[in-house]
């Protein structure tokens, strides 16, 4: 009987034994899965720096570019064809002048931005140019006798000619050039006549340039061309990534200008505005092969001014002071601003 019992409690203990093995097994023994991440990131580089270098666009005074013009060199200094009066008490001591030409304006941007970059010159609307309005004027490159008035023994001598200007004359021709890392700049309008000729002459360019006071309707009208044209320049010079070139016009005579640059690439651009006033415009006049068509218009714009600035040439005071309200002018300038902004 004692021994049943025994039995009986070793079988008891040996099923609780299993029993609780079976709870720690549970307990210690379980599926696990188990994942990590770790990640980080800086800023992208901008690094851009724009310049700007306007305040020498004009100057008051400019060398000779004619070598038969020995001129005055005291101090070794520079043989001049222009220069403003020094007993001139005006605020506009800067000049231009038939013959004279500069590039001043020069507006850069550097860098190799990780991001797509807008790159914006603006001109404000305030801008002025050198124009004299279509109309009849007195021909001061004539001094002729008045006609059968007088006696042959005693003529009176004047400038009684006239010309006449079919549209508005503004002698100051305009160009935007364009180098990359300190390259040869390439200008706008001779890359227009290189890729068109006839699309160039279409737009109103002349090989000199382009009038700021035509600049506006030529903007308005080609405007998608002269994109086209600038975005070809820039990316003929290294793989710059500009696309997305606009010229727009406000009608307050705001002038625009906006290119895109995709990321990383190198941005070492400069942009100049270049002018000139050339000799000799238009076609010869055939009784005076000296003279050309608008050699009249130039020199009465030198008369005009010499009667505002100087009180000078009064005699034509009417005439003057009629063309001035009618919009001759003779100061030119403009006031730009550059913006490099990061495109969303």
């Amino acid at each position: 009987m004692k021994k049943n019992w025994t039995t009986r409690v070793a079988v008891a203990l040996l099923a609780l034994t299993m029993i609780t093995s079976c709870f720690v097994g549970s307990t210690f023994a379980k599926y696990v899965t188990r994942a990590e991440g770790e990640d980080n990131a800086r800023v992208a580089k901008w690094g851009i720096l724009l310049g700007m270098e306007g305040d020498d666009m004009f100057a008051p005074e400019y060398e000779a570019d004619d070598e038969s013009f020995t001129g005055s060199d005291d101090n070794d200094d520079p043989i001049l064809s222009v220069r403003v009066d020094p007993d001139y008490d005006g605020d506009i001591t800067d000049l231009v002048a038939p013959g004279t030409t500069n590039d001043g304006f020069k507006a850069t941007i550097v860098g190799k931005p990780e991001v797509a970059v807008r790159y914006t010159l603006h001109i404000d609307p305030d801008w002025s140019d050198v124009v004299l309005p279509a109309g009849e004027y007195t021909d001061f490159t004539k001094l002729v006798k008045k006609g059968n008035e007088q006696s042959a023994d005693d003529p009176e001598y004047g400038y009684y000619d006239t010309f006449t200007l079919d549209e508005d004359y503004a002698p100051v021709k305009w160009d935007i050039k364009v180098s990359k890392n300190g390259g040869t700049p390439i200008g706008l309008v001779e890359y227009a006549f290189a890729f068109n000729e006839q699309l160039a002459l279409a737009m109103g360019m002349t090989r000199d340039g382009v009038s700021a006071t035509n600049a506006a309707n030529i903007v308005k009208t080609y405007s998608t061309q002269l994109a086209n044209l600038l975005l070809s320049m820039l990316n003929d010079q290294g793989e710059a990534g500009a696309s997305n070139a606009v010229f727009t016009v406000a009608d307050d005579g705001t002038i625009d200008l906006s290119i895109d640059f995709d990321p990383n690439r190198s941005l070492d651009f400069e942009f100049s505005l270049a002018w000139k006033w050339p000799f000799e415009q238009g076609e010869k006049i055939e009784e005076n092969p000296d003279i050309y068509e608008f050699d009249a218009a130039d020199t009465w714009l030198g008369n005009f001014v010499a009667y505002k600035e100087f009180g000078e040439c009064e005699d034509y005071a009417e005439e003057f002071d009629a063309a001035e309200q009618n919009g001759a002018a003779y100061t030119i300038g403009f006031k730009f601003t550059a913006t490099a902004t990061q495109i969303d």
